[in-house]
């Protein structure tokens, strides 16, 4: 009963705050590993995490008036409970600042609290009692709690810009580990079905997969790889489609993670974009990301 009470207590915290987020095609790989924890876990656990990512975009054709230039930088806050070995809940909660430059030559800028994350990982098996092999389910659901961002005037301001779409999204899907040191690898895969959002926005229902691996070079410092990919669905605007959304792409990482002492890890690392079959007029630049997390 204590800890269902300090579960629950940790994801009210978090999904009782306010507002923030846009587009449905930012995510390129699991965002979740870092804060529920893809290493085996243990009863108890209680992890705090920040995740910071800068990535930019661009939409439509440049010099025509769709053409869109799109810059994001997302500060992840959350934290994770381990009921027993096998079940892990979370919540995580961005805070979004946007820069859109479009074709006109004009420059909107937002900033705000985003759509906030519930997230649930099972373990529902493994090879034996000190496994080298367990695989299980990951689910969620994403809040519509994004904030209407607006101009000084009190316009709000175009969705390419806002924060976050305001549109819930359960997720369901599988993760895999491979345990045996000091080698170390992951895979997960997941599809998100989105709600309707903000302004008539209806983001594309999405599948998002990430493959990684990590060799620790010392006990405190480990090397990582992987490859991330995802598809999307076309978005629409009021019932119109986006002919620039939607399409596959595939992104590889380099990182390291290093440790200090038995409770607090950081991390760093870059996504290349490796290949791009995105509908329309889009392109995705490289992108960067950065943590740490702390168990108490």
């Amino acid at each position: 009963m204590k800890h269902f009470a300090a579960a629950a207590a940790a994801l009210l915290a978090l999904s009782a705050a306010p507002p923030a987020w846009a587009c449905s095609t930012c995510a390129c790989g699991d965002y979740t590993i870092t804060l529920m924890g893809a290493e085996k876990p243990y009863a108890g656990r209680l992890r705090g995490a920040i995740d910071f990512s800068a990535r930019s975009e661009t939409k439509g054709r440049s010099g025509q008036l769709d053409y869109r230039d799109i810059d994001e930088w997302r500060t992840s806050i959350g934290l994770s409970y381990s009921l027993d070995p096998r079940l892990t809940l979370g919540a995580q909660l961005p805070l979004v600042r946007k820069r859109v430059r479009s074709g006109n030559l004009g420059e909107i800028e937002s900033r705000g609290l985003g759509d906030a994350d519930l997230l649930l990982r099972w373990v529902a098996w493994q090879d034996k009692e000190m496994p080298r092999h367990m695989a299980g389910v990951r689910a969620g659901l994403r809040l519509p709690t994004s904030a209407q961002i607006s101009d000084d005037n009190g316009d709000l301001v175009d969705i390419d810009a806002q924060p976050d779409p305001g549109a819930a999204a359960p997720s369901l899907g599988l993760w895999y580990g491979y345990y045996r040191f000091p080698l170390f690898i992951s895979a997960s895969g997941y599809t998100m079905a989105y709600g309707d959002g903000n302004q008539g926005f209806e983001p594309g229902d999405a599948f998002v997969g990430s493959l990684s691996a990590q060799y620790a070079l010392t006990d405190a410092l480990a090397v990582q790889a992987g490859l991330d990919a995802r598809h999307t669905r076309t978005n629409r605007f009021s019932g119109v489609d986006d002919p620039d959304s939607g399409g596959s792409l595939a992104m590889g990482f380099l990182g390291a993670a290093l440790r200090f002492g038995p409770d607090l890890l950081v991390h760093a690392g870059v996504q290349l974009p490796l290949h791009d079959a995105l509908d329309g007029a889009q392109q995705e630049d490289t992108a960067y990301r950065a943590g740490v997390a702390y168990d108490f």
